[in-house]
């Protein structure tokens, strides 16, 4: 029987019950084990495999990315199988110290009726509320990114400072109608993030008067779309590692700082910029596909020789299905939306949160756009936390591929910065009354 000495490090385990297990492979005796652990690069905290202890036990190690993880080895039928415990301390477990309910509301498509969560305090109304907004991609109303439930994790802990909550499931995704994402626009989201804010200002138990918005990523930016259109139905809102700069600038920065994290020569960096930035100006264009299409190839074409061997691109051009992902309705309307647009006209509170370590909106260039549009708004207030990643999680390094590694689904302190505030904001709105 096969096990890990036991330590603090490594025990008999009891999968705890907001945990994920993560097949990651099997092996038939002692030696193969150790084999697949050193091949896969993990580091185990405490090495030394027994044959006469429990045949079920969790073990710490670290693997490429240095950063910690948990392993759980099961012996089945003489053969030993590893999984990665996923660990995620912050998801909420019932029994729950408010109520929810579960809902549909419609919008302006009959198409389109977003099923979602309604969380709110226990006791008296009514509550100032939150419309919680997802970023891009096809999100469940829980938010799951990486196997972390963010919007979830989110809205337990605003649930519990005193707001009523909700969040939904996004166009195409469950249950809710309408084309899943990439088919679907910020335009469309915003629709329905008004919808849900519309929906709130009929329920007994919410104060429509105080009724805000927190976006995360593109959220953000659907979050100020909102409110700049609607500012007598949004008191406030919150923007979590939102994008400042124009699609075009967002997508090709983002591009950059990936591939500067990935050791990439900065002279090809600079290279894919001067070629992406053009194809995204296409992109965000109104021209149709087919127009877009052979702009793109006409502007493939006019790039210097020395520029289309750096970048490898053969003597007959890009092949049109290789530029088809830029002409996604969702992209081609994200690249031509400029978020000062809708920024400037804002006069309602205004929350910006950002982390240091963010790699897919890098906070110093968007940060600063967003204080520039927001200049003539006296209740904004901007915080960045150092060590945050794009998810805000306390990181290592900032990388995409670090989020799933990481057990934290978002930093107490960026928590604690978001409700202070949506408190403190709610508060003086009550006290106006």
């Amino acid at each position: 029987m096969l096990v890990v000495m036991l330590s603090s490090q490594a025990h008999a385990a009891t999968t705890p019950a907001n945990s994920i297990k993560r097949y990651l492979f099997s092996a038939p005796d002692q030696a193969a084990l150790q084999q697949q652990f050193k091949q896969r690069q993990i580091q185990l905290t405490s090495p030394q495999l027994l044959l006469d202890r429990p045949s079920h036990l969790q073990i710490e190690g670290t693997g490429r990315s240095g950063l910690r993880s948990q392993f759980v080895i099961e012996q089945v039928a003489g053969e030993f199988h590893v999984y990665a415990l996923r660990l995620r301390p912050q998801h909420p477990v019932a029994p729950l110290p408010y109520l929810t309910q579960e809902l549909v509301f419609d919008t302006a498509d009959p198409a389109v009726s977003p099923v979602g969560t309604l969380s709110y305090p226990s006791g008296d109304g009514p509550f100032p509320a939150l419309v919680l907004i997802a970023g891009s991609g096809p999100h469940d109303r829980d938010g799951n990114i990486s196997l972390h439930k963010t919007q979830a994790v989110l809205a337990d802990q605003l649930t519990r400072q005193g707001f009523a909550v909700l969040r939904y499931d996004k166009r195409g995704v469950g249950l809710t109608g309408g084309s899943l994402h990439p088919g679907s626009t910020s335009d469309d989201y915003a629709a329905d993030a008004l919808a849900a804010v519309q929906f709130l200002q009929k329920q007994p138990n919410v104060d429509g008067r105080r009724i805000g918005l927190v976006g995360h990523s593109e959220g953000g930016l659907i979050a100020a779309m909102v409110a700049a259109k609607a500012p007598d139905l949004v008191s406030f809102i919150a923007l979590l590692a939102a994008p400042g700069l124009k699609g075009t600038d967002s997508i090709s920065l983002q591009d950059a700082t990936m591939r500067r994290a990935e050791a990439m020569p900065e002279a090809l960096i600079l290279a894919n910029q001067q070629q992406e930035l053009g194809l995204f100006k296409i992109a965000a264009s109104e021209l149709d596909q087919q127009a877009a299409l052979a702009a793109m190839a006409k502007a493939t074409a006019a790039l210097p020789q020395a520029l289309r061997t750096q970048l490898e691109i053969p003597a007959e051009g890009i092949p049109p299905e290789a530029l088809q992902p830029l002409l996604t309705p969702w992209l081609r309307r994200y690249l031509a939306l400029d978020p000062a647009v809708y920024l400037r006209q804002l006069r309602c509170p205004v929350l910006v949160l950002h982390g240091d370590k963010d790699m897919q909106v890098p906070a110093t260039a968007h940060v600063a756009a967003i204080k520039q549009a927001l200049a003539a708004n006296k209740q904004s207030q901007f915080v960045i936390v150092p060590g945050l990643n794009h998810l805000l999680q306390q990181a290592k390094t900032g990388h995409p591929t670090e989020y799933l590694l990481i057990d934290q689904t978002i930093a107490p302190e960026a928590l604690g910065t978001l409700s202070g505030w949506l408190k403190q904001v709610a508060g003086q709105l009550n006290h106006a009354k």
